[in-house]
């Protein structure tokens, strides 16, 4: 289940990311492998591969971001990369994902279907209102000597929903060490976390606009496959 929050600490909602205005600046989408070859960049989801090869895209921004953001955990440990497994999605693919999550609901819950988009977005974000498709939200973590450090629970465990929230109470203080080094190395330049996973980190969606108070994204859903 996704739990998105605020700067504040409360779990933001389909409504309150609907009052934040899409904006696009028609930044282009650019591999993140080719611009920064000290971030290991690979798919653990195999989705976007027959769209867009191995690379791994996200806007130019964030691209530009996320070095900086590599040169400084590795001023914390020269054996620290960052490892990004996802970043930019297809809108259609997001669709699918949340029309197949909004079909299991309808079938084992009683929903209205003015409130269904809510419930399913708790699951799998509404495709208007998602980052991954805006090229703007990423899937990361930090590896030592290649491999990950020690976040509690590998990316996109489900298997304990309490355990991947940023702040779970279920983690060692090690494990919570590490999460805070990424987290704030994120922060530092400007990125929005995601506190129900501690993976994930967005820049220029509504997300990041809501959680910064920005009236309006940067970046909107773009269809983009690789030529």
């Amino acid at each position: 289940m996704r739990f998105i929050m605020n700067r504040f600490g409360n779990i933001l909602t389909y409504q309150e990311l609907l009052t934040v205005l899409p904006g696009e600046n028609n930044e282009p989408l650019i591999s993140l492998n080719s611009v920064c070859p000290d971030i290991i960049c690979k798919y653990e989801k195999t989705d976007m591969i027959p769209l867009t090869g191995n690379d791994i895209y996200v806007r130019k921004t964030v691209a530009e971001k996320l070095c900086r953001v590599q040169e400084r955990i590795k001023k914390i440990s020269s054996e620290f990369q960052l490892r990004v497994v996802y970043g930019y999605r297809h809108p259609n693919i997001q669709k699918k994902y949340f029309n197949k999550k909004k079909q299991e609901l309808l079938e084992k819950e009683n929903i209205s279907d003015e409130n269904i988009d809510a419930v399913v977005h708790n699951f799998i974000a509404v495709p208007e209102v998602a980052g991954h498709p805006t090229g703007g939200a990423l899937d990361l973590t930090i590896v030592k000597n290649g491999k990950m450090v020690d976040m509690g629970t590998e990316i996109a465990d489900y298997s304990d929903e309490e355990k991947i929230k940023t702040y779970s109470i279920n983690i060692t203080s090690e494990q919570m060490k590490n999460r805070m080094i990424l987290h704030d190395a994120m922060l530092s330049e400007k990125f929005a976390p995601f506190y129900g996973e501690w993976w994930h980190f967005s820049h220029g969606d509504r997300e990041w606009a809501y959680f910064y108070g920005e009236e309006k994204s940067i970046y909107s859903p773009i269809f983009f496959e690789k030529k």
